[in-house]
């Protein structure tokens, strides 16, 4: 007699509505046809492939900062103001002191780092971004400037090198740990 109460007949089918509603919104987050720029801005959890797709543009930054090394590094000994023209020279000036790059390019690698970790305590998607890739290589032209890159090389490569590691840390832990949860 239960099977014909209109009450009964309701939760039942309420129920299931809800459950397929549940598994549509799962099945909605984890679309891999979203390019990841855009799934990356609305909100929504990123699939594998564009967990996968953001590992890579990070390890295509690393080459890049790499070849960008290299060619800094074959350049270490040239000496930019006898390039320059006396009048640019006048309007540049005189170099910076070394001691002002090591303190930007230290106030620069606590600036990317920090937020990486918060990200990675917080569990916030990681943002991978190219634009990095200029900033970390702007220290190759500044310590050119001021004539100190043969002292320096080494350390702003690794310095670099070391912001992009803490970076695919920061997105391998993140893949780990949401593709961990979809299988289970």
């Amino acid at each position: 007699m239960n099977r014909h109460d209109p009450n009964t007949l309701k939760r039942p089918l309420n129920n299931t509505a809800k459950q397929h509603r549940a598994k549509a919104s799962v099945i909605s987050k984890f679309r891999t046809d979203e390019p990841v720029d855009q799934a990356h801005e609305s909100g929504a959890c990123l699939s594998p492939v564009s967990l996968h797709t953001m590992s890579r543009k990070g390890l295509w930054g690393l080459l890049l900062f790499l070849l960008i090394s290299v060619a800094a590094f074959m350049t270490r000994d040239f000496n930019l103001y006898q390039a320059l023209p006396e009048s640019t020279l006048q309007v540049v000036g005189c170099p910076p002191p070394a001691i002002l790059i090591h303190l930007a390019l230290t106030g620069y690698s606590f600036t990317i780092v920090v937020p990486v970790l918060i990200r990675m305590a917080t569990g916030e998607r990681p943002v991978v971004g190219w634009r990095h890739l200029f900033y970390r290589s702007a220290f190759y032209p500044f310590y050119l400037f001021s004539m100190a890159l043969p002292e320096n090389f080494v350390a702003v490569v690794t310095i670099g090198i070391l912001l992009y590691v803490v970076e695919q840390i920061s997105v391998w832990a993140y893949m780990y740990k949401h593709l961990r949860g979809v299988e289970v």
